[in-house]
Order: structure tokens, then sequence, then C-alpha cells
């Protein structure tokens, strides 16, 4: 209906969904649609729901709870090429119950769909009428919604003009209301111009022409004598892919493609689809009751055959995934939970060097409540044996091989977009090879792998998006900056793996996974001793962006036995870095990292997990058993329900753990 239709907005009414129930709205939202859904809070039954087409930015208002009805109240925001917002109006969906009139009446209300006001004498009808008279608003239905001839959906405005309302009844087994729609026309119509955005055109005959207008790569196959020349190899590099791509490939102004169909519509579901219109369009020529049947028997075995097609397509979906729990777990994500917009629609009076502050502010303070940052655990009793002097280059096969298997996200840093760049290996291998060596026989990294930029992500969907403090950055990294530290990643792996260290981010086959069956497996087998368990779980407040840079260098000297050129590699890896917030096309200013590892940067959680090492330390000395992934820490123990001694030990550990690491 809604994509038939070409629908920017569908209310509903009477969803019947319960709370964190969103099965049915994500079958029912087709690709390129967002929804907002206000379930009723005690009961079953009611339930409010829009969905809107994701080109509208669409922000739902809170706080409104009334007792004679239910209402979704939303702003949806137009705005132009340049993201600026230009109109913004209030979209309300009312769902009022049966129950006392009078108490409708005496509530703040500008919407209604259950009074009939397609009788003008009803007393009931007119009081309501007077009630949107005071207000200054319009109902704009007069004819019947309903299949009993009454009058119980209601489109009311103010300040915009409605056309084209068209009333029209749908199969009984569906609904017994009637679909209402209209055109509501907003007097500054730019805001379609978001149907266009500004971007490149890629097509496979892209590749050849940047191939043929690339010039002499020789120039990238010296070995620089020293690192800035290194720096400089790397910038031309950008800049000469860079230049190539915008002369075969100019950014220009292009229309937004619509998704695809949902993958499980076939042949047979369209040609069911299409017998079914047919049948409708019929029914409605000629209202006869044989069209009309035959209309709801097809219409019966359409919705079956959906049903059946897209089962048909999970359970295979299921089938030839069933090895890769992180796809399962996502697919079940995407059925089962509420589904937020793609793109973060941030308020337009937030602007990027709000959020740049924000960031480095919040930062800043939680630094400053850090008072001990050189604790005694920091000492080593006996020096790592094993030494890892200098990181070993890597031939062109192998770089095919990490740059082929990553995948194509691309970064605004990036001079090509990755996918282009995998199809380009042939002609830039070589360049591409010397970029990911030099670094590492120089112990180095180049300036333009050491800029970020940052992507506000807000930490929960239904969290005031008007709010700085209730997002964190997410830094985006250039392609080819993520491919040296793959390199690195694994060669530092594969160092800390002889040495047995105790973090599962240094073995294969060990995850979050393997790391709650672990978990859980021991708390079961300690209730069937008859123990009772306790588990204690560590939050360290933004672990990854307060991290030292000189404790980490110490920790990979001392702890691990990184010296040499390797561990120049790594003083150069998080020195003289800089970030910035890009955000509806403007740049923030560059701010410098003085603390933290990139969250969504390979070596990151890595280096992080060798930053928290000595809480390994602190831990084992009162004999708890625990496990470390990243930033997540657990604790855990088991005694008997009369045994108390544990208990203290492990309060006595987390204090100890509050204190070094406060």
């Amino acid at each position: 209906m809604i994509t038939d239709n070409s629908f920017d907005v569908l209310c509903l009414t009477e969803t019947w969904l319960k709370l964190n129930d969103y099965i049915g709205l994500n079958e029912s939202t087709p690709p390129n649609y967002c929804y907002k859904h206000e379930p009723r809070q005690t009961g079953h039954g009611g339930g409010v729901a829009t969905i809107y087409s994701d080109i509208l930015n669409v922000t739902q208002k809170t706080g409104y709870m009334f007792k004679s009805f239910e209402i979704l109240l939303l702003n949806v925001t137009l705005s132009d090429m340049q993201k600026k917002s230009i109109i913004s109006l209030a979209l309300a969906t009312v769902y009022r119950p049966p129950g006392p009139y009078t108490e409708f009446l005496k509530e703040f209300g500008d919407f209604l769909s259950n009074i009939h006001v397609d009788n003008t004498n009803d007393a009931l009808g007119l009081a309501f009428t007077d009630l949107l008279n005071c207000f200054g608003v319009k109902q704009n239905i007069t004819g019947p919604t309903h299949r009993f001839n009454h009058t119980l959906d209601l489109i009311i405005s103010d300040g915009i003009d409605l056309t084209d309302i068209d009333i029209v009844p749908q199969s009984d087994d569906v609904t017994d209301h009637f679909l209402v729609s209209c055109i509501l026309h907003i007097d500054d119509n730019n805001y379609m111009a978001s149907r266009y955005r500004l971007g490149r055109s890629i097509v496979p005959a892209t590749k050849d022409r940047f191939a043929n207008n690339l010039p002499d790569l020789s120039q990238l196959l010296c070995v620089p004598i020293n690192t800035h020349e290194l720096d400089k190899m790397t910038g031309n590099m950008g800049i000469i892919f860079s230049n190539t791509l915008e002369a075969v490939a100019p950014i220009k102004l292009k229309k937004v493609r619509e998704k695809r169909t949902v993958p499980w519509y076939n042949s047979n579901t369209h040609s069911l689809k299409k017998e079914t219109r047919s049948l409708e369009r019929k029914w409605r020529k000629t209202k006869l009751e044989v069209f009309r049947i035959a209309w709801k028997n097809s219409m019966s075995s359409y919705r079956q055959a959906l049903k059946t097609a897209r089962a048909e397509h999970i359970h295979k979906l299921i089938e030839n995934n069933q090895n890769n729990p992180r796809f399962l777990f996502s697919t079940v994500a995407r059925l089962t939970n509420k589904q937020t917009p793609p793109i973060l629609n941030i308020p337009s009076q937030l602007n990027s060097n709000d959020f740049m502050n924000s960031f480095t502010d919040k930062i800043d303070n939680i630094r400053n409540t850090i008072t001990n940052v050189a604790s005694n655990t920091l000492v080593l009793s006996i020096a790592p044996k094993d030494k890892l002097q200098c990181f070993t280059t890597i031939g062109q096969e192998e770089l095919n091989k990490l740059i082929t298997a990553s995948k194509p996200t691309t970064c605004l840093l990036d001079p090509v977009p990755t996918k282009l760049l995998k199809e380009l290996l042939p002609v830039a291998e070589e360049p591409l090879l010397n970029i990911i060596n030099l670094p590492l026989s120089l112990g180095h990294v180049q300036k333009p792998f050491k800029l970020a930029v940052i992507k506000p992500l807000i930490n929960k969907p239904q969290l005031d998006p008007s709010e700085l403090a209730n997002y964190r950055p997410i830094s985006n990294l250039p392609f080819m900056s993520k491919i040296l530290e793959k390199v690195v990643s694994a060669q530092l792996c594969s160092f800390l793996q002889k040495k047995i260290i105790s973090m599962k981010n240094f073995r294969p086959h060990h995850s979050t996974e393997t790391a709650l069956v672990k978990i859980l497996n021991y708390l079961l087998l300690a209730s069937d001793q008859g123990c009772i368990s306790l588990l204690v779980l560590l939050d360290l407040s933004a672990a990854f962006d307060t991290t030292d840079h000189d404790i980490l260098i110490d920790r990979l000297q001392n702890y691990t036995g990184i010296q040499g050129q390797a561990l120049r590699w790594f003083r150069s890896y998080r020195s003289d870095c800089y970030h910035f917030v890009y955000l509806n096309g403007e740049s923030s200013h560059l701010s410098p990292v003085k603390y933290g590892v990139p969250q969504r940067s390979v070596l990151g959680p890595l280096l992080f997990s060798i930053y928290m090492l000595p809480l390994g330390n602190i831990i084992r000395k009162y004999g708890i058993s625990f496990h470390c992934y990243a930033d997540d820490t657990q604790l855990y123990i088991s005694t008997r329900p009369d045994e108390t001694s544990k208990l203290s030990k492990l309060t006595e550990c987390v204090k100890n753990v509050k204190d070094d690491f406060r």
C-alpha cells in the first residue's frame, strides 16, 4: 500500500502492539521508510504509529499523556540541499478509545478518531466541532470512513492546505476502516531537493577511465630517506588519486535511488499482486458483489504468498549462515528490535564545532578527575624476556589479500572510494605496497594516516537529540591507514600469543561470544554444586577516549617487550594526531588528540587491552576469577551460602581497582 501509493507518511491507529513489540512494524515498513510507535501502556489493544519516508527529518515529542485518548506527536522538519531547515510542522496521530465523551472534551486535544461527526445534529459531534473552532483548526473529512457508514477517521489541519482527499474502502480481512489519503501543500517545496544529493557517478566504466587518466606513479616508488619525505609521498598519492577521480567522476547533483523491493518479493507474488489490483479496480468501477468477493479472496492469497515467501527467504538466510553468529544475531535484531533511521536527524541548531568542543571538554573533564596516573601496580617484578624489535614488511600478494578481504567502507578522507580502489589494484598495487612497507621500515606513521573524521552517534535512539551530552564520537580513518594497522596488528598478535597473555583479544577464535559462554558455564556449574555466585561488571567512563599515551608506551615496552623500531612506530602512531567533526557538509576546527585510542580503528581495542594489563595483576592478588575483553571486565566468585570470606575479598579487590583507575 505504501509503495503503491507513494505515501510519504502513513498514520496508523489500533496497532495492537505491546511495549517492545516491533515485529509487525518491521514487517510492514518498506525499504527507505522508518517508523515511530506509541503503544498502549496498560491493557491490550490500542496503540498508534506513523510510518514515514526516510527523506523526512522526524523527531518524536514525548511527555504527552492523556486519559481519554492515545497520541503520537511528531515534529517533521523539511530541509533543503544544505540541510538547512525550511519549514517545520507537527504531525499527531490520535486514537480515542470508547469511553466517556465528556472527559475527552475537557482534555486538551486537536484530533479525534471515534466521535461520529457525520451526523450534523449529534450533540457530541457539535461539541467537538466547537472545540476545534476554538483552536482555529479545520476538520477536512466529510464522508464515511467506516464500513458501517460512520465518519470515524478525521484529518484535522491548521495553517496548511489539503487537496485530493480520497477515501478508499479496504478488504474486510485487513480492516473495517477505510484508507483516507490526501496531499499536503507546503508553501516552500524546496524540501524536495533532499531527494537529490551531491555525489559522484561511479559506474563500471569509471575504472578504465581512471586507469587511463592516472599519471605516472614512478615518483611513489622511490625510497624516502626520512620521515618528512614519507609524509610528502603519501600526501602526493592522495592528491594524484583525488585529482584523477575528479576528472573522470566529478561531484554533481544526483537523484537518490530508491532501494529495491524486499528480497522475498518474487515473480509469483508480483503476479498475485497484479491480479489483486485488477480485481480491486473492477470492483470499484462496477460495485458488483462478485468482484468484491473475488478481490477479497485474491487479497488473502496474495498476503499468504507474501508470508510464505518471506518465511522461505529467512529460512534460507539462516541455513546459509548457520556458522556465522554475527549475521544470525543481526538478522534476529533486524526482525525483532526497533528499527532506527539510517541517518541521524541532528537538530539544525547544532553545528560541527559544537560537537567538537563538547567531545573535547568531556575528555578533559574526565582526565581532570584522574588523580592517580602512575600507581605502584605499573612496576613489573620480572622484565619480559621476549622482545619485538621491528615489524616485517609484507609482499604484494599479502597486501592484495588484505585489501580484497576488507569491507568496502569509504571514509571522507579517502581520495577514492574503497570499492573503486579495489578494482584499481592491478595498476596501483606497487605504490600502495610502498606506502604500507615504508612506515614499517622507518618506524613512522604518515601524517595523512593520523587524521580522523568524527561522526557524532547518539547513545540511545530515545534520548533527546538536541543534547550534546547524549552523543559519543566515532572516529573514521582512511582506508589505507586501516590496512597498515591490520599488518601491524597481525604481527603484534602473533608475538603476544607466544607470551600467552590472558587477553581474549590476542587469541584467535576467542570473541565476546566465547566470553559469554565461558562465564555462563562457570555460573551454571557453581549453581549445580549448590554455590551462590556474584558477578561484578566493571565500566570505565569513556575508557577508550581517556587512555594516557605515555602510559600506553610504557605498557608496550615494559609489559609486552616492544622495543626499537617497533616501539618508535607506536610512538609515532599516537603522536601529532588530529581529528575533526564533519556534519551537514561542514567541518569543525582541527583538534589535537591528547588522549585515547580510536574505537573503530583496527589497533584500538588491542592497544587498550595492553593498556589494561595491570588490572589482571590487581585481581590475581585476591584470587578472584575474571575475564577481560577490551574495555569489558567481569569479576566473578562462587561460594557456599554460609561462607563470606570471598565476599570481603571481592569488596577489597573492587576498592583497589577503583583506587588505581580513578
